[in-house]
């Protein structure tokens, strides 16, 4: 008698039991895949922010002490500005805000009676968030006699 059944196959309960039990393996596995490529994805997306705002405070450091105040941030890309928004220096062009960012800010405000310069610069993901990045930083001008 015991011939007989080896000879069937599998009951419907191993079967069941068995594809719960790769269903649970397999959503496991999927989750982790899942959370990995997230992860990878704001890394990759905190590191384009991180590579803009440093290529943008450089822009502004080649103009030096002649950058001008800015009475409210200037924003760009601005469709109602020429040139969207951007200022060219000379040859050198101001890095473009990367894909994936809707705009950015740069503000700049003289402090107090010193020769110096406050440089504020702000990066957007959407219309509505708040900064996904913020750099504050300072331009002197100093001479030497």
């Amino acid at each position: 008698m015991n011939s007989r059944r080896n000879g069937r196959g599998f009951t419907l309960i191993e079967v069941v039991v068995a594809v719960a039990v790769l269903g649970v393996m397999a959503t496991t596995v999927l989750g982790g895949v899942i959370f990995s490529l997230t992860q990878s994805r704001r890394a990759f997306v905190r590191a384009q922010a991180a590579a803009w705002v440093q290529s943008e405070l450089d822009f502004l450091r080649v103009q030096g002490y002649g950058i001008p105040p800015t009475t409210a941030p200037r924003r760009f890309p601005d469709t109602t500005q020429a040139n969207n928004g951007y200022i060219d220096y000379g040859d050198l062009l101001e890095p473009r805000v990367p894909a994936g960012f809707y705009q950015a800010e740069v503000e700049v405000t003289p402090v107090s009676v010193l020769p110096l310069k406050r440089l504020v610069v702000r990066l957007y993901q959407t219309p509505t968030s708040q900064p996904y990045t913020i750099l504050v930083t300072y331009v002197a001008n100093f001479n030497y006699q």
